[in-house]
């Protein structure tokens, strides 16, 4: 019998240049990512890195996405998903959450962001 594996990376904190406005862009702020990757557990004892998915290759991903600014979150959650699964064919769910820690709107004390969820 099989089961799921699933690979968390939880409250990783990137400052970075993503924002619709200037001064989002200008300034930066930090994000909270938070990452669910899961794939199906091999039919036989998982002894090597090779037989699984290694989370510092998951960690470079983000690392690399975070530091190219985008517009909007949502373009940049659909990116690190894309390159999530082209990277890693054996995933089959990803739940991906990005947060602004201090968004830029006036009053607002709390953070904002998205979540993307996707099923292969």
């Amino acid at each position: 019998m099989t089961g799921t594996i699933t690979l968390t990376l939880l409250d990783l904190r990137f400052f970075a240049h993503h924002g619709w406005y200037e001064e989002e862009t200008r300034q930066g702020q930090t994000f909270l990512v938070n990452a669910w990757i899961s794939y199906a557990e091999p039919t036989t004892n998982i002894t090597e890195l090779s037989t699984t998915i290694d989370y510092t290759e998951i960690h470079s991903i983000l690392v690399d996405q975070m530091n190219r600014p985008r517009k909007l979150l949502e373009e940049l959650t659909q990116s690190i998903l894309d390159e999530i699964r082209s990277r890693f064919t054996q995933v089959n769910h990803i739940k991906l959450q990005i947060e602004k820690l201090a968004p830029p709107v006036p009053g607002f004390n709390g953070r904002l962001g998205i979540t993307l969820e996707r099923r292969y």
